[in-house]
């Protein structure tokens, strides 16, 4: 019996990881699709409109599960969406001074705050596997932007405040998806997000364009599919696996990124970021192959309060 939950357990984790790695591909869209899109509206615009679409989307999904959220439900529901759009605002901020390859390097490094962060929240440490694992993720991104420079700027650090709330929001969301509804957590994510967004735009006067201004098309698919889809995706996603082989998985989103550039935009790809991809891949499967070692940290403590 204990063979066959074991089992079980583990095919939920190879489930939880691979829509991860699902999650990664749909945010390797986003990054070139949300700069032209700041081109046009401000990061608040942006924000408020994106996470307010995807909050009808849920609210319509899940009412049920709204109604019947509990006080820690939705502490857990306002705490990681306050995390999330965090990212999200400081990410759109930086990302209107700073160039794509700099911004995805500069997010990215949130791989190796997470270890961090879960350490600090979770108390849980970091096994071999996972420790090389995010080191080779880490040298694959230095390899992936090595043109993006080491000089900090106001763009700059905007963008790693950025990385620092993911890094928080990843832990965070392991722990709401263990003791709350996954679905109506990321719903309430959704529409904490947007509550935000509108007082920023409400401060600085309203949308900065008129409302038929709006690329729709762009903003739909930034709402549906890599917002509202995501959030319940990567909610249960988190609750199932560690937080440190959830950040050595999303260091892949470049990978998909250039993929993403050479379908649509015919781009290629140098012999740097093919170093690049092949040092995350390593990453990823140093850390999934080492997983189940002595040591490795594979049992999840019980969180603090």
């Amino acid at each position: 019996m204990t063979d066959r939950a074991g089992r079980s357990a583990a095919a939920t984790r190879r489930i939880a990881e691979g829509a991860l790695l699902l999650i990664a591909a749909i945010w390797g869209t986003t990054f070139p699709l949300l700069r032209i899109t700041l081109q046009r509206l401000s990061p608040y615009d942006v924000i408020a409109l994106r996470f307010t679409i995807a909050a009808i989307v849920l609210a319509l999904i899940y009412p049920r599960r709204l109604s019947r959220m509990g006080p820690a439900a939705v502490w857990d529901g306002v705490r990681t969406g306050l995390f999330m759009v965090a990212g999200y605002l400081t990410q759109a901020i930086g990302l209107t001074t700073i160039s794509t390859p700099r911004s995805a390097f500069l997010t990215g490094t949130a791989v190796v705050v997470v270890p961090l962060v879960s350490f600090l929240v979770l108390r849980l440490g970091v096994g071999l596997g996972e420790a090389a694992g995010v080191g080779l993720a880490f040298l694959g991104l230095a390899f992936f932007y090595a043109d993006a420079g080491l000089t900090l700027r106001a763009g700059d650090l905007w963008t790693l405040a950025g990385a620092a709330a993911f890094a928080a929001q990843v832990v965070y969301t392991n722990i709401a998806a263990r003791r709350s509804d996954p679905f109506a957590v990321s719903a309430l994510q959704a529409v904490v997000a947007a509550a935000v967004g509108w007082i920023f735009v409400g401060v600085h006067g309203g949308l900065s364009v008129p409302i038929r201004s709006v690329p729709w098309g762009t903003m739909l698919y930034l709402a549906a599919v890599a917002t509202a889809f995501i959030l319940v995706l990567q909610t249960w996603a988190l609750g199932k696996t560690k937080p440190v082989r959830a950040g050595v998985i999303y260091s892949m989103e470049p990978v998909f990124a250039s993929i993403f550039a050479m379908t649509f935009f015919g781009e290629g790809m140098s012999a740097r970021e093919a170093a690049g991809s092949v040092a995350i891949l390593a990453g990823v499967l140093v850390a999934e192959l080492r997983k189940s070692a002595p040591g490795s940290g594979a049992s999840v403590r019980k969180a603090r309060p």
